[in-house]
């Protein structure tokens, strides 16, 4: 059991290696972005979701749980991005 444990653990700290990865492409997505529709997305966003979902059947996994974690995941990175392009513009702006 202890090792199955430290394998979890292991996994998660990938897992969470990724998504700080992901952030720092969100960030720099944000200098290409125009306006505020451009980095909230909701287009995208909503086919991200399905992409997801899609992925989640191909892997087995329930697909509404992973369509929850991404949609809070990507929820708030959104919401990041958007103070990031924010700050980014306020500075433009000067």
């Amino acid at each position: 059991m202890t090792e199955i444990r430290h394998e979890i653990d292991r996994i998660d700290q990938q897992v969470i290696s990724l998504i700080g990865e992901r952030y720092q492409f969100v960030k720099a997505a944000a200098k290409f972005k125009k306006t505020a529709d451009q980095v909230q997305a909701n287009s995208r966003f909503e086919s991200m979701l399905r992409q997801r979902r899609e992925w989640a059947v191909e892997c087995g996994l329930e697909p509404d749980v992973i369509e929850a974690l991404y949609r809070d995941l990507v929820g708030w990175f959104i919401s990041e991005e958007m103070t990031h392009w924010s700050r980014q513009q306020s500075a433009a702006d000067r």
